[in-house]
């Protein structure tokens, strides 16, 4: 986890400045949004040191610190939007994936948390979808990165890797890095941690170097 130590000054000219305390009910698109409503909560620490906060695209997630928010600011609003609620609660919603930075001052103007936002494919989606189609399947790994899907693990044969394959697709299509294994390879194939023992017979007398197998 990086840490980020600026002047408050490099940050006045950030393009989306969240300044209305909404004490517990926002707007969002015309609908009346209440503080946890529908979007999990994440709790925060007062820090000058960057915290990580993943989110969906198109979703959004609730971020409640100790301490009272009177200024916000988003260094790329192209990627999040964000919300006072109240004053301990922010709105964060992913609209684009990346990577962006959010900045939280407390009433001393002095800086009260920072946040490094990413915002990735719906990996929890995923993975509840693997689970629901493919229930044999226990060794799916997928990891989100931005617009990117990587899936990692093992699966049971060549048909099973296509259907893995197609449902990640539907999160991010042609974006998806297939590191998956065919497991077992061939009938017969021993599984991990399985050892095959071979009986070799060596001629008494005869040198251990000097025997070919």
């Amino acid at each position: 986890m990086k840490t980020i130590a600026r002047s408050n000054s490099q940050y006045t000219n950030c393009a989306a400045i969240c300044a209305a305390i909404i004490m517990g009910v926002g707007l969002l698109s015309g609908q009346p949004l209440l503080a946890g409503q529908h979007a999990p909560m994440v709790s925060a620490q007062a820090s000058h040191k960057a915290q990580g906060l993943d989110l969906v695209l198109g979703k959004s997630t609730v971020v409640t610190v100790p301490a009272s928010i009177k200024r916000a600011s988003l260094a790329d609003p192209a990627i999040a939007d964000a919300i006072v609620l109240s004053p301990k609660q922010i709105y964060v919603t992913g609209k684009a994936y990346g990577s962006t930075n959010l900045i939280l001052w407390g009433k001393d103007e002095e800086v009260l948390a920072i946040f490094d936002l990413e915002v990735s494919v719906d990996v929890a989606r995923l993975q509840s979808q693997f689970k629901h189609f493919l229930p044999d399947e226990t060794n799916l790994h997928p990891v989100g990165s931005n617009d990117h899907l990587t899936l990692s693990g093992t699966v049971s044969s060549p048909a099973k890797l296509s259907q893995a394959l197609a449902l990640a697709e539907a999160f991010a299509p042609k974006r998806v890095i297939n590191l998956l294994k065919i497991y077992p390879d061939e009938p017969g194939t021993a599984r991990p941690g399985e050892l095959n023992h071979v009986t070799v017979e060596v001629i008494r007398g005869t040198a251990v170097n000097a025997v070919k197998f």
